[in-house]
């Protein structure tokens, strides 16, 4: 854990927000690189990151802000209100929320949802990858006690942590090695699928599975429960989103293909 990166004359950079950074910056750049490659329109990838960022930020907010309203709104203060601003975001509600979002600016700008779809996959599960080490900076998302040779100890200074001194899962780690799993089988779908949407349904499919076991090993009780110590709401969400991404795929795979499937399809056999 190391939650300071560094100061300077009093103001504070902290590891998270860097991370982050260096997360949205990736994916940035990987989208547009898949854009170019799949023979899109880039500029509109470019126009597209700066509201997914945006929408993004508030849909996780605003689905932690759901899930903790209780210790949200026990107390209405301008103190609460900052702090509910720092912290607290539920990667679900950022995912929901940009699919809204992304849906109606394909729509305005007449693109194909499947497609920008397809192109985002990729690029959205190395930007979870690696803002998961911004969370095992901040100490945040931990694991439970354990007593597995990889297991962290999270130290107490310089502020405190729950753990301090026990041993647990790198239950982040955990989560961005699978992302980057995730990433890799978007990738390879995305450059060899004949079909719009299959990269798109497999990152909810496989990250739906990732997310509902890895729910097990972890230790923090923020993150929301629905029915206490035993369902957590990401663990619910995933058990909504597997099944539903299952049904997508089996009807996706058996559609036939659409004219613009056929037309790359076509290209593809010719070199």
């Amino acid at each position: 854990m190391h939650p300071i990166l560094f100061k300077i004359d009093g103001i504070t950079i902290y590891t998270y927000g860097v991370i982050m950074a260096i997360a949205f910056i990736t994916g940035y750049f990987y989208m547009l690189y898949l854009a170019r490659v799949s023979g899109q329109d880039v500029e509109f990838y470019q126009n597209l990151f700066f509201w997914i960022m945006i929408v993004g930020i508030l849909g996780a907010k605003l689905l932690y802000i759901i899930v903790e309203w209780r210790s949200v709104f026990a107390e209405i203060s301008f103190k609460n209100f900052i702090s509910c601003l720092r912290g607290g975001l539920v990667w679900y509600g950022g995912v929901v929320a940009n699919l809204i979002f992304v849906y109606l600016y394909c729509r305005k700008y007449k693109k194909s949802f499947a497609r920008v779809a397809d192109t985002l996959a990729s690029p959205t599960a190395v930007g979870l990858a690696i803002g998961r080490w911004g969370c095992l900076m901040a100490g945040c998302c931990y694991g439970k006690p354990t007593n597995l040779p990889w297991a962290i100890v999270y130290p107490d200074h310089p502020i405190h942590h729950p753990m301090a001194g026990i041993p647990v899962h790198p239950s982040p780690l955990y989560e961005s090695f699978g992302a980057f799993i995730i990433a890799l089988v978007c990738y390879e779908v995305f450059k060899h699928s004949k079909r719009e949407g299959v990269p798109a349904i497999l990152l909810f499919l496989l990250y739906g599975v990732l997310r509902f076991f890895l729910e097990f090993f972890r230790g923090d009780p923020e993150r929301g429960f629905i029915i206490p110590g035993k369902l957590s709401t990401s663990q619910f969400v995933s058990l909504i989103v597997v099944p539903v991404s299952i049904y997508l795929l089996i009807r996706q795979l058996k559609k036939p293909l659409s004219e613009a499937e056929t037309k790359k399809t076509k290209k593809e056999s010719k070199k």
